[in-house]
């Protein structure tokens, strides 16, 4: 255990300060023993578990998003139109939700991953373009850092980037040479 040593401004002599807190004498180690039994266990059950609760939960936004835009109840229909004026938007939304929905099937199967994340990838940097295309609708007054709440959705894609990029590091096997 690390200690900090402090040399008050009256005294010659060096105090030391541990880091860690002394646990209670009294608990003869039963309590800091269950304590550090626990937390093992929970470390573990997260290193088991927390890439492939990621992956569900991934896939199963991108599924649901998709199924949404293909029935057209998706709520960022008006946006999609707005930004994508120049776009036949019920064709648009239809290959934007079949996109998603192969996205969320193939993460949630754990099939072709490489490509499903690439998908995936492209999907979410090309909604970035949207940024470009109509800033008023994401930007207030068109300043940039000051988001609408259309601007905050699209930013939070950052996030889902990250989430893919880990679940490709956990999940997708090196190519192999032959």
């Amino acid at each position: 255990m690390k200690s900090i040593v402090k040399t008050p401004s009256r005294s010659v002599s060096p105090t030391v300060i541990p880091i860690r807190p002394q646990l209670d004498a009294n608990l003869n180690g039963s309590f800091s023993q269950l304590v550090f039994h626990l937390d093992a266990v929970v470390i573990a059950v997260l290193r088991r578990w927390s890439i492939t609760v990621l992956r569900l939960a991934l896939g199963s936004v991108f599924l649901w998003f998709g199924a949404l835009k293909i029935f057209g109840a998706s709520p960022v229909i008006l946006l999609l139109q707005q930004t994508y004026s120049f776009l036949p938007i019920h064709v648009f939304l239809f290959v934007l939700g079949l996109w998603e929905m192969l996205i969320g099937v193939g993460i949630i199967i754990r099939r072709a991953l490489r490509f499903v994340l690439t998908l995936l990838c492209i999907h979410l940097v090309g909604t970035f373009f949207a940024l470009l295309l109509n800033p008023y609708l994401f930007f207030v007054q068109g300043v940039p850092f000051c988001l609408t709440a259309d601007g905050e959705f699209v930013m939070k894609n950052v996030v889902l980037i990250s989430a893919a990029l880990v679940i490709a590091g956990h999940e997708v096997k090196p190519l192999s040479r032959r």
